[in-house]
């Protein structure tokens, strides 16, 4: 099986002239380039918790059925995946103590986000999800079945709320940061000399997988 991409490409400064077809894009590399790059990935990402809970949070917290289920632990999974990694290092992380500096509940909040991912939806570790085996008796004590009973705790519409708070805060700050961030990028290309703006290579050249679906999942990029 092979790949299939969607891409899609923003500006993230400029220096006010219209975009025409004249136009080619040089590939950038160094500090400057690689926060935009990755900020642009958490924007991204943050964008799709966003319109998950903007089109399905509705349901989160109403329906407990295998779809609402799965939306909401898409949305947990991708907003932590902007703070946590699995120590590789594929891209900057977003540190919650920048991005919620300015509120001490938001942060709280993060918290207990943070923890209902790792013990709840990543891994099985409290009491939000569970099960107990049992039996069932005759009044005289003869058993004639036994049985599991499964117990998972329903989606909390509150626990929705602070979700969608965090991801709007988030939004905002990434915002900031980007338009900080493409801003020097803007500065430090237009510092370059003509001679090497014209070297930077042509297009954007990225080193993208030749193999299946599954040749690469444990490397990093």
């Amino acid at each position: 099986m092979e790949r299939k991409w969607s891409v899609g490409w923003a500006s993230v400064a400029s220096d006010g002239t219209e975009w025409h077809s004249g136009l080619r894009q040089g590939q950038l590399a160094g500090h400057k380039a690689t926060q935009v790059a990755d900020l642009s990935l958490h924007q991204y990402d943050m964008g799709f918790c966003e319109r998950l809970l903007k089109e399905h949070g509705a349901r989160f917290g109403v329906e407990n059925d295998d779809l609402a289920r799965a939306l909401w632990m898409a949305v947990l999974i991708k907003f932590v995946s902007c703070f946590r990694d699995s120590g590789q290092g594929a891209r900057i992380l977003l540190k919650e103590n920048k991005v919620y500096a300015a509120n001490a509940k938001a942060l709280r909040d993060f918290e207990w986000i943070l923890a209902l991912r790792n013990k709840h939806i990543a891994h099985d570790e409290n009491s939000y999800y569970g099960a107990s085996a049992f039996a069932w008796l005759e009044q005289n004590g003869d058993v004639r079945e036994v049985g599991a009973m499964t117990y998972v705790t329903q989606i909390d519409p509150a626990g929705v709320g602070v979700m969608r708070n965090l991801v709007e805060l988030a939004q905002e700050h990434i915002r900031v940061a980007i338009a900080d961030a493409g801003k020097a990028l803007l500065a430090e290309v237009q510092a370059m000399s003509p001679q090497e703006r014209t070297a930077l290579p042509n297009g954007i050249y990225i080193p993208l997988p030749t193999g299946g679906l599954h040749s690469d999942i444990g490397k990093k990029r």
